[in-house]
């Protein structure tokens, strides 16, 4: 009787300490509702948005099935050598991705995610995309205009009532790039790195107005093109007084989380890597997302970046007609589409920070996709993406090749008040947009070429990590 005793209460203890041990294993799991998961990697996020109180709808997730390749080995293994080539050429440094419609058909991460640790970049590692986060505001302001709650040909004034600009700028000029207002960032930046203001600041939205107050307009709305991230700025304030949310958390609502973008955010302080100024591996000031803010402050994967392109491109975002005006230049567009540079044949964008560059570009045909996030400011990934997009097309679609040179001269941005009429903006968009540059000087593409060559060592070469 004793040992049928004994054995009911260590069954009985050991009953209690499987029941504990469930129950702290739920709670750790509900304890941290701001970790997101991406394949084995847990990401913590420093995000500012919140659970909305009126959760947003979110499709059943799409099954993730292999795809059977549209494309002959051969012509994929051609692509494959290609990118190989041009991105070992430029020594990229980062995460690159091709797809054709739903096929991914190249996916790779090069280089360092941290040199000195010699932390190596992985598929899912998280970058800052700069100016490509247009994308994601222009969208957003489609998307009050389809549920009129506000119309394109509304006065910016009606919504930012203490911007002392005149009534006739309207938010399409803000969208198309033609307001006339003077372009913020630079200034900021520079005051930054002159450590005229401390690092760890942030920038306010009545620092913006009052800065446009204080420096007035540079043209007359409609007049011309010119590149400026304080358009922008802008309509993520009106995106904040239409939806009654903050711009983060529009964003969050209405785009990231229904397209199931997990490993991307709205806070700088969320990429996973350490960034650098130049290849020489320079490290540089990172900046409170504040100062980018909806001009560009995501942060993302190119993971998470071909799921918006995607939905973007299948009109899953924005109604049709929303999207063919935001694809192709329309009246007074000036090749500047809905937070996309366009041409006939695709459309396009590059995200320059100080520390980090992006570029993503879908061809208007066959629905090629390219992304180029490096933690890197290295600007010759915009050529070597844009060449590339032609290799893919000669490589897979012969017929197809673009009609338009993937180069186009830049459009400087006016470093004063015109005095005169401004001379109407080219027809070819810029490759680079000039305003989103941190830097004045200029060079050539054959001292690139050569700076490249020099810049890194045999030794390098050999450091250099891939992962596939």
């Amino acid at each position: 009787m004793k040992v049928k005793s004994n054995k009911k209460v260590l069954l009985l203890i050991m009953f209690f300490v499987v029941m504990f041990a469930m129950i702290g294993v739920s709670n750790l799991k509900t304890s941290a509702p701001n970790i997101e998961e991406t394949g084995t990697k847990k990401i913590q996020l420093k995000s500012n948005y919140k659970e909305s109180p009126t959760k947003p709808t979110r499709p059943p997730e799409p099954e993730t099935r292999k795809i059977k390749s549209a494309f002959e080995k051969s012509s994929l293994k051609k692509i494959e050598e290609l990118a190989d080539t041009k991105l070992n050429a430029m020594k990229f440094n980062g995460t690159f991705l091709i797809a054709v419609g739903d096929e991914v058909i190249y996916h790779k991460a090069m280089g360092y995610s941290d040199k000195d640790k010699k932390i190596p970049n992985t598929l899912d590692t998280r970058y800052e995309i700069g100016s490509c986060t247009k994308q994601f505001t222009a969208a957003a302001i489609a998307r009050l205009a389809q549920e009129k709650k506000l119309s394109l040909d509304d006065s910016v004034t009606k919504y930012v009532k203490e911007l002392k600009i005149p009534k006739e700028v309207k938010i399409r000029h803000l969208v198309n790039m033609c307001s006339g207002l003077p372009d913020y960032l630079n200034q900021y930046i520079y005051l930054l790195e002159a450590e005229e203001r401390d690092a760890d600041s942030t920038f306010s939205d009545k620092e913006l107005i009052d800065w446009v107050n204080q420096t007035g307009m540079y043209f007359n709305p409609g007049d011309m093109f010119s590149y400026c991230n304080t358009n922008y700025y802008v309509m993520g304030m009106i995106i904040q007084k239409v939806s009654g949310k903050s711009y983060e958390q529009y964003i969050h609502d209405e785009i990231l989380y229904p397209l199931y973008m997990d490993n991307s955010s709205m806070s700088m302080a969320d990429t996973d890597s350490q960034g650098y100024l130049d290849t020489a591996w320079t490290k540089g000031l990172k900046v409170d997302s504040s100062y980018f803010y909806s001009a560009g402050e995501i942060v993302s994967t190119t993971g998470d970046m071909l799921k918006w392109l995607n939905a973007y491109n299948d009109k899953k975002v924005i109604s049709e007609k929303s999207f063919q005006q935001a694809v192709n230049a329309g009246e007074n567009g000036y090749n500047y589409g809905f937070g996309w540079f366009v041409t006939n044949d695709y459309y396009y964008h590059t995200g320059n920070t100080e520390l980090y560059y992006a570029i993503d570009i879908v061809t208007k045909k066959r629905g090629i996709k390219i992304i180029g996030l490096s933690n890197i400011n290295d600007r010759a990934l915009q050529q070597t993406g844009l060449s590339l997009m032609t290799d893919i097309e000669k490589v897979l679609f012969p017929e197809d090749v673009a009609t338009e040179p993937p180069t186009e001269k830049p459009t400087e941005k006016p470093t004063e008040k015109p005095t005169e009429k401004p001379t109407p903006a080219p027809t070819e968009p810029p490759t680079d947009p000039p305003a989103e540059e941190l830097y004045d000087e200029v060079v050539s593409e054959e001292v690139t070429e050569n700076n490249q060559e020099q810049e890194n060592s045999d030794t390098m070469e050999e450091e250099q990590v891939i992962a596939q």
